[in-house]
């Protein structure tokens, strides 16, 4: 650059040259006039191989000239200062990021007389920052994934707090939540309620005879036999214990709830699983105890359960393989 120019913008070589910031001076046709040590270093073309020269002719990326050229060829006075960051390619093919301020040496006409460009490289600084992104970035799908992971295994967790591991309904803990608030809802609705308590006849004595495995086998059979026969979404079926199956009929009265349960004895006797024993039919069956909420005996769920228990009774008493339902005299026996 040369005397002349420097006094005319007042700056100086030796100033411009300690500077760490890449300087580029073009005149107001856009070429390179001044190039300062920091950007030779930068690019590793010396000043002379640049001097008179577009920038966009050397630094620009190929896919960015003619927008760089184009966007040159328009600027005036007003648009300085301004700042931006754009890569240029070194001599030996090398892509740096630099963000740039720019700013203009305007003459009495109010034109543009030089531009002054001067860069910071934040190569290193943009990767560092893309490198944090991306790591923030998987952390947060980790941790979105592991999140989902936990919430499965919480539902899977819930549902194994819910259910009988043997038989896959629910058990007695879900059975005693869900029957209290059935009562709860009765009450308010006025709407039947029936329970029924399912129990497997000499099912200690299936045990003996054909082992512990084979008894599991027919219980497993027998909850899914149940809850295949009710399918409503309100129906509720589940393992009360042992040999033993509990089922909440929401909106069942009394008589609908005997003919459901008579039902479903055939269907267990119609599934035709063996038994050979004397004490049996030659097949597996079951006794249902059934009782309906009722505001003047049956008031709560304590009540509901000793009633389907003492109807349970009776029905073995009768015989076994048949269904009966709670009254007073009932409960007496």
């Amino acid at each position: 650059m040369s005397s002349e120019i420097l006094n005319e913008v007042d700056i100086s070589n030796e100033v411009l040259d300690i500077v760490s910031a890449v300087i580029l001076v073009m005149n107001k046709d856009g070429h390179i006039v001044f190039f300062n040590k920091a950007s030779e270093r930068l690019t590793g073309y010396c000043f002379h191989e640049v001097e008179n020269k577009f920038p966009w002719d050397i630094f620009i990326l190929p896919e960015k000239i003619e927008e760089v050229r184009n966007a040159f060829s328009g600027l005036n006075s007003g648009d300085f200062p301004n700042s931006h960051s754009n890569y240029m390619i070194t001599k030996n093919g090398e892509k740096r990021l630099l963000e740039w301020s720019n700013t203009a040496i305007i003459d009495e006409a109010g034109e543009i007389s030089y531009i002054i460009a001067t860069g910071i490289d934040i190569t290193e600084k943009k990767a560092t920052e893309d490198e944090v992104k991306s790591r923030l970035s998987n952390l947060e799908g980790l941790v979105a994934e592991r999140t989902a992971e936990l919430a499965i295994a919480n539902e899977v967790l819930n549902e194994f707090a819910r259910t009988d591991g043997l038989t896959g309904v629910f058990n007695r803990r879900q059975f005693n939540e869900v029957l209290d608030a059935e009562i709860g809802r009765c009450k308010r609705s006025g709407e039947s309620l029936s329970l029924l308590m399912c129990d497997v006849d000499h099912f200690k004595i299936y045990n003996n005879i054909y082992g512990h495995v084979a008894g599991d086998y027919c219980l497993v059979e027998i909850a899914a036999t149940i809850n295949n026969y009710f399918t409503r979404a309100s129906d509720f079926v589940a393992r009360y214990g042992g040999e033993e199956f509990a089922v909440i009929l929401p909106g069942t009265n009394a008589h609908q709830a005997s003919a459901l349960a008579n039902a479903l004895v055939r269907e267990i006797q119609d599934k035709q699983m063996l038994f050979e024993s004397t004490l049996s039919q030659g097949i597996v069956t079951i006794s249902v105890g059934v009782s309906t909420f009722q505001d003047d005996t049956l008031v709560d769920a304590a009540s509901i359960i000793e009633a389907s228990d003492a109807a349970l009774y009776h029905a073995k008493k009768a015989g076994r393989n048949n269904s009966q339902e709670y009254n007073h005299s009932v409960k007496s026996v």
